[in-house]
């Protein structure tokens, strides 16, 4: 997903494209991707909003489902409309840390439902210094979501769809790149990493 404004980012270039570590945040998710090696196809849901992401990810070898930018769940509608009937892991491209083996740990989960989400302990996300953009409670504990959802799209119907959770603690699945603060945190944790 990387058809957003990217507001809270601020500057004058589109957030997929801001550079951590010389490379465009948006290639660093693909490179996670393509690095698994579990996937049919890497499809990027762009839109009018970012025209250079799209540019980009073109540049790149990424097909590209174009979106209106109306909005998150507008937009990922769409793209799973147009990916029907397969199971699909959806993924922001403000999440720079991700690794293959991540995504390779995710892609493998067990998947009873049409959505697994998956999520962080609040308590976590808190303790790394993180301000989660969508927090819940769930069973009596808070949660957060982590921007990586797994849709099974054969089995989905219209309506509400039903989800279930799969928690994962891990930083690098935690930061969301929303904010300079968010940024910064980013290149200090892949220093720390190489």
């Amino acid at each position: 997903m990387c058809g957003g404004s990217g507001t809270r980012i601020g500057g004058d270039i589109e957030k997929p494209l801001v550079s951590l570590g010389g490379s465009p945040l948006v290639a660093r998710v693909v490179g996670a991707l393509r690095n698994s090696q579990r996937f049919e196809r890497i499809v990027a849901a762009v839109s009018p909003i970012a025209p250079a992401t799209g540019d980009f990810v073109r540049s790149i070898g990424v097909q590209v489902v174009e979106t209106s930018g109306a909005g998150y769940s507008q937009d990922l509608s769409t793209v799973l409309n147009d990916l029907r009937p397969n199971r699909v892991l959806v993924i922001s491209a403000d999440m720079p840390l991700v690794s293959s083996q991540i995504i390779d740990e995710i892609a493998s989960k067990e998947q009873t439902k049409p959505l697994l989400s998956i999520i962080l302990t609040k308590e976590f996300v808190d303790r790394i210094g993180i301000t989660p953009s969508v927090a819940f409670r769930h069973g009596g504990v808070d949660y957060c979501q982590s921007g990586i959802s797994i849709f099974d799209t054969s089995s989905q119907s219209a309506g509400e769809v039903e989800e279930e959770y799969a928690i994962m603690d891990r930083t690098e699945i935690a930061l969301n790149v929303n904010t300079i603060k968010e940024l910064e945190l980013a290149e200090k944790l892949l220093v720390q990493r190489a």
